[in-house]
């Protein structure tokens, strides 16, 4: 649908028009481009830094150990089968990891990022691993997102919200498409108190590095979830210190056989302190729409 008025888009396989405002919509390789009229000087940093990232992505779909990590994590705690579908995931990137594995058990699933590159590329490994019926992308707005009310049974934001200018707005959107009963994961930034002091000046650069506009605590990111409509179900921390010795086992001269099953040795360690806030990076939850 519109971004900007909401009304029905229609139109061929190169363009979309809004039968309602005539607002008119490109597609690149089948993907709408259903973006603001004009982007915030944030946005457009970030659509700039994304790009580059996404540009140096492998063409073919071989997704890191800790991108399958989320998404694992993501389909149990959202419960996601063919009943809870279809499935959204906010800032999806160029990977399309989330929306691949959620589309491999029979799901419908959309990913959708302000970086046209980002979902373009997600697209084309998508359609590589043939799930062109079950997984769609479209280039947006976590501000303005371009699907009809209660269009979704679950969906997810894995670092959206700490980029935006306007967080409120995202949540927003995200309870207007998630029908009652669904569930949404949400990942952000953990508060810095939390974090171990050492961390502080390398996480400082990294909020810098990536535009990050600010971090969360536990009843933070609840009191703005609550408000739009959504009620907590858990809460979990990872990026624990033994998240060091994982980068640092991926640059062990080992077998990759050897260090896949050192790095999942050393996730279930992070997992297990899913509990404990102090040392973590990371603040994970899963809220369900009333």
């Amino acid at each position: 649908m519109c971004p900007r008025c909401k009304g029905d888009l229609a139109g061929s396989g190169y363009g979309l028009t809004c039968g309602s405002c005539g607002a008119s919509y490109r597609r690149i390789e089948g993907v709408p481009l259903l973006l603001p009229e004009s982007l915030s000087p944030q946005q457009l940093s970030q659509t700039e830094y994304f790009d580059s990232e996404f540009a140096r992505y492998d063409e073919r779909y071989a997704p890191e150990n800790w991108r399958l990590s989320f998404s694992r994590r993501i389909i149990r705690a959202l419960r996601l089968d063919e009943r809870r579908g279809p499935y959204l995931d906010v800032g999806v990137g160029g990977s399309g990891a989330t929306v691949i594995e959620v589309a491999r058990l029979g799901v419908d699933a959309t990913g959708c990022d302000l970086s046209v590159s980002g979902v373009v590329h997600a697209a084309r490994l998508a359609s590589a691993e043939r799930l062109d019926g079950r997984a769609q992308f479209v280039a947006c707005a976590a501000e303005s997102l371009p699907f009809a009310n209660a269009a979704f049974g679950a969906a997810s934001a894995v670092a959206v919200l700490e980029h935006l200018d306007e967080d409120a707005a995202a949540v927003g959107e995200l309870a207007r498409v998630v029908r009652p009963g669904g569930r949404v994961w949400i990942t952000v930034p953990l508060a810095y108190r939390y974090m171990l002091p050492p961390v502080w000046p390398i996480y400082y650069r990294h909020d810098r590095k990536l535009g990050h506009k600010r971090h969360y605590d536990e009843a933070d990111l609840a009191r703005r979830l609550e408000a739009a409509g959504f009620r907590r179900v858990e809460t979990t921390y990872t990026g624990h210190l033994v998240k060091i010795l994982q980068l640092a086992a991926t640059r062990v001269p080992l077998s990759s056989r050897r260090r896949d099953r050192l790095w999942w040795a050393l996730e279930r360690m992070d997992l297990r302190a899913a509990g404990r806030p102090y040392g973590a990076l990371q603040l994970n939850a899963v809220f369900e729409r009333t």
